[in-house]
C-alpha cells in the first residue's frame, strides 16, 4: 500500500475509469502490432514496398507510414479517456515539446526533404505517444491490457528469433539465392549493404532490421513482461510460477546471446545487477552475488568475443568512424545540423574511402547533434537524462520496490544506455513504446 502522507505521490490509486480501460485495450493491440511490424528504421521507409499479398502482410514488416493510420483509433479512445478537467502540467512536460520543436526548426535547413519528412513524422508520433501515455491512462498503476499486448509481441519476436536460429536463416538464404523475387523485397533493398550483411550472418534479428535492434527490443520489453507474467498467475503454485518466468527469461537471454549483440549483453548484465541490488536479499548476499555475476559475466564476455576484438576491422572500429564523422558534421553545422534523418548524406562525403557506409550514426545522441545541431543534442540528452533520473527516484522510493514500475524503468534505462551505440530512436517498434512508457511512468510520479 502507498503512503498517503507523501504529497499525493504514493496515494492508493483510484480504480481506472471505463474510458481509461478501453484506451488501455486499444493501446495494447496497437503496441502488439507496432512491435512486430515496424522494426525497420524510418529512413529506410522509401526502400521497403508495402506487402503485396496476404503472406507478405502476415510475415513481413510494414512501412512505418502505416503506423499513422493505426494511431487514429488510439486517438479516438484517448479523447474520452483523458481527464480534461483534472489535467496537471509539470515543468518536465515541456522537454519533449522543446526537442520536437527544434527538430522542425532544423528541418528548414535540411539537405534531404524526403528523409526529413519521414523522420519528422516519426518523431511527432513519438511525442504524441508520450503525452498519450501521460494523460490518457489517468494514472492507471497497472494497465494490464497494455502489458498483455507487449508481452504477446515479445513472445512473437522470441518465436521468430528462435525459428531463425534453428534453421530459418539458412532457409531464407536458400530462398534468396534460388528465387530472389520470392522475398518480396525491391531490387534496391536486396542490393543494400545492410541486407547483404544481415543475410551473410548467423546472428538472429527476429522481426527487426538487424540483430542489435532485436537486442534493444529484448532489453526494453523483457523486464516488464517477466514481472507481468509473475503477477498474472498469483493462484498458481510458486514453483510453477518460477518455472514460467524462468522459461520466458531463458528464451529471452538465449535470443540475446544468439543475436550476438555485445553491447546488448553488457547492458543486460548491468540491468541484472541493478535489479539484484534492489532485491530483498540481505546486503551481504547481494554484494557476493553481484561480485560473482560480474566475474562470470565479464569473463564469459571476454572469452566469447576475444577473437572479435583481435580483428583489425570490426563493428567497434566502424562505430568510431561513424562517431568521428558525426562530430565533424556537428562542427560544420553546429546550429541546426543537416536536418532530421540526414546523417548518411554528409557522412558519405567525409567518410574514409575504405570505411563502411552508414545510414544512421549508431549513437542516438550524436545523431541528434549531427542532424539538428548542438541544441538538438543537448535538448534530447537532457530530456532522456531527466526522465530516467526522475523515474528511477520514483520507482525505487518504496522498500521493497514495486517491481512493476521498476521493471518499466529498467527497460527504459537499458534502451537509453544501449542507444549510445545504436539508432533505436529511429525504429518505431522501439521508440514508440519507449516514449509511451516514459509518459505513463511519469504520470505515476504526480
Amino acid at each position: 500500500m502507498k503512503d498517503h502522507s507523501s504529497k499525493g505521490i504514493q496515494q492508493d490509486p483510484a480504480t481506472p475509469s471505463p474510458a481509461s480501460s478501453a484506451f488501455a485495450a486499444v493501446a495494447g493491440l496497437f503496441f502488439f502490432i507496432v512491435i512486430i511490424k515496424f522494426g525497420d528504421p524510418v529512413v529506410l521507409d522509401h526502400t521497403l514496398p508495402p506487402p503485396a499479398n496476404p503472406s507478405e502482410f502476415f510475415y513481413d514488416s510494414w512501412p512505418s507510414r502505416w503506423g499513422t493510420l493505426l494511431l487514429l483509433p488510439l486517438l479516438a479512445m484517448a479523447i474520452s479517456a483523458i481527464p480534461w478537467q483534472r489535467l496537471k502540467l509539470r515543468w518536465y512536460l515541456l522537454l519533449p515539446a522543446i526537442w520536437l520543436g527544434w527538430q522542425f526548426v532544423s528541418a528548414t535547413q535540411t539537405v534531404s526533404q524526403s528523409l526529413t519528412a519521414e523522420t519528422l513524422t516519426h518523431f511527432t508520433i513519438c511525442i504524441f505517444l508520450f503525452y498519450l501515455g501521460y494523460f490518457a491512462l489517468d494514472g492507471n498503476p497497472n494497465p494490464w491490457l497494455i502489458w498483455t499486448g507487449i508481452g504477446l509481441a515479445l513472445c512473437w519476436t522470441l518465436r521468430a528469433g528462435m525459428e531463425q536460429h534453428f534453421g530459418g536463416l539458412e532457409e531464407t538464404r536458400k530462398m534468396l539465392y534460388s528465387t530472389p523475387g520470392a522475398t518480396g523485397l525491391s531490387p534496391m533493398a536486396l542490393k543494400s549493404p545492410e541486407f547483404q550483411k544481415r543475410m551473410a550472418s548467423d546472428r538472429i534479428y527476429s522481426t527487426f532490421v538487424y540483430a542489435n535492434a532485436f537486442a534493444g527490443g529484448l532489453v526494453l520489453l523483457l523486464p516488464v513482461t517477466l514481472v507481468f507474467l509473475w503477477r498474472l498467475s498469483p493462484k498458481v503454485r510458486r514453483p510453477i510460477r518460477i518455472a514460467f518466468v524462468a522459461i520466458l527469461g531463458g528464451c529471452g537471454l538465449a535470443c540475446l546471446y544468439w543475436s550476438g549483440s555485445k553491447a546488448g549483453w553488457l547492458v543486460a548484465l548491468t540491468a541484472g545487477l541493478i535489479a539484484l541490488w534492489h532485491s530483498a536479499l540481505p546486503r551481504k548476499w547481494k554484494l557476493r552475488l553481484i561480485g560473482a555475476i560480474l566475474v562470470v559475466g565479464l569473463l564469459g564476455f571476454a572469452v566469447k568475443y576475444a577473437a572479435f576484438f583481435q580483428k583489425q576491422r570490426n563493428s567497434v572500429g566502424a562505430r568510431f568512424i561513424y562517431w568521428r564523422g558525426a562530430l565533424q558534421i556537428i562542427a560544420q553545422h553546429p546550429i541546426v545540423g543537416t536536418g532530421p534523418g540526414t546523417f548518411s548524406i554528409p557522412f558519405a562525403q567525409i567518410k574514409p574511402p575504405d570505411a563502411e557506409m552508414a545510414r544512421l550514426c549508431h549513437n542516438d545522441y550524436l545523431e541528434q547533434g549531427s542532424d539538428s545541431g548542438v541544441f538538438g543534442l543537448i535538448s534530447y540528452a537532457t530530456m532522456i537524462l531527466t526522465f530516467i533520473t526522475l523515474l528511477y527516484r520514483y520507482s525505487t522510493r518504496k522498500h521493497p520496490v514495486d517491481w512493476l514500475p521498476f521493471a518499466v524503468w529498467l527497460g527504459l534505462f537499458s534502451l537509453a544506455l544501449h542507444s549510445l551505440v545504436e539508432f533505436h530512436l529511429y525504429i518505431p517498434s522501439l521508440a514508440w513504446p519507449m516514449f509511451f512508457l516514459m509518459g505513463w511512468l511519469l504520470r505515476l510520479c504526480d
